[in-house]
């Protein structure tokens, strides 16, 4: 396993490596992180030592799903397995916590691609307080990519376990994460223009912090939101949100009776992929157009990306706010 790990390590510190989202790799947290780690304890116990065995994912926990439950060692330890793919919070903080509780766990590890200073903190006492009853284990999850090739590699590093705490990889108190960061400039950049000309309302963060959300000037019902999403799908979208659900579904039922017309009437370059998204059982609706686009991408297929967000903006929100009204008398 030593010399696994060593080889491991060798190729990450390969020159023209490059960190990117571990989107990129993993789509979807449920769909795709959670079964890709199940079926590669053998990687995470390179880092932790722990001699991880699965039992299964998606444990039952009351009401609730506990990502992967493992065993550990000689011992058969039982150990609960909480993942996501956005920096640690509050929320999967007491996801852990309830699921180690509920299952007798005596291992709790929390897999995340950035740490808050405030939340490795906490593991950090709930190891000194538990006094060897349960020990609580962070670890980031990095991902590489070789330049100019789509190899990506995964990367398991330990940020918290019991007497141990590296505070050079924890994102200081009050910090910005790295990826948020790149989401936040790249949105940053595409309001200014925007609001330069004064075409729209300050936006909203969506989508986490993906997306942004712009409020129609002459409808507050309605909106026109922007998302880089997933590992390479960029995203404009018309989204409807009354504060009724019933409302909110009628006005889009209204428009996709007239879905061709509108997808005519728009222009937003060659060869759209429209989605019309009704979302049953949420209390929005929304008409999007997709193309690919990636926070990670090079700079100037991310400048285009923008652009191409940018005049799409417009063309919703002219579109829209003009003939709204109209659709729905009709």
């Amino acid at each position: 396993m030593a010399m696994q790990t060593e080889r491991r390590d060798m190729v990450i510190r390969e020159e023209h490596i490059e960190m990117v989202s571990p989107r990129l790799k993993w789509n979807n947290e449920a769909l795709d992180f959670t079964p890709w780690l199940a079926k590669n304890l053998d990687l995470l116990d390179e880092e932790l030592g722990l001699e991880l065995e699965l039992v299964q994912t998606e444990k039952t926990v009351g009401p609730f799903y506990l990502d992967i439950l493992a065993k550990a060692g000689e011992n058969k330890a039982v150990v609960a397995i909480e993942n996501q793919l956005g920096e640690t919070d509050f929320s999967h903080l007491g996801q852990l916590l309830t699921y180690a509780t509920e299952c007798d766990a005596r291992i709790a590890i929390w897999v995340a691609p950035e740490f808050t200073y405030e939340h490795t903190h906490a593991l950090h006492k709930l190891n000194e307080w538990a006094s060897g009853e349960i020990a609580f284990y962070g670890v980031k999850v990095e991902v590489y990519r070789r330049v100019n090739t789509s190899c990506l590699e995964p990367k398991f590093r330990r940020v918290v376990s019991p007497g141990f705490w590296n505070k050079e990889i924890t994102l200081p108190s009050g910090a910005m994460p790295p990826l948020q960061r790149k989401f936040h400039d790249f949105f940053q950049q595409l309001q200014n223009g925007l609001s330069d000309a004064h075409l729209f309302h300050r936006p909203v963060i969506r989508f986490d912090y993906t997306g942004r959300l712009f409020r129609s000037r002459k409808d507050d019902r309605i909106g026109y939101a922007v998302s880089l999403e997933g590992g390479n799908d960029a995203w404009v979208t018309f989204h409807i949100e009354t504060g009724d659900k019933i409302q909110t579904k009628e006005i889009f039922d209204k428009l996709s009776a007239y879905s061709k017309d509108i997808e005519e009437s728009i222009e937003v370059g060659p060869d759209p992929e429209w989605f019309w998204n009704r979302a049953n059982g949420k209390l929005f609706s929304s008409i999007s157009i997709r193309r690919d686009g990636s926070i990670d991408d090079p700079s100037e297929k991310l400048e285009d990306t923008m652009q191409w967000m940018r005049g799409n903006l417009i063309q919703f929100r002219d579109f829209f706010d003009s003939h709204l009204g109209k659709f729905l008398e009709e």
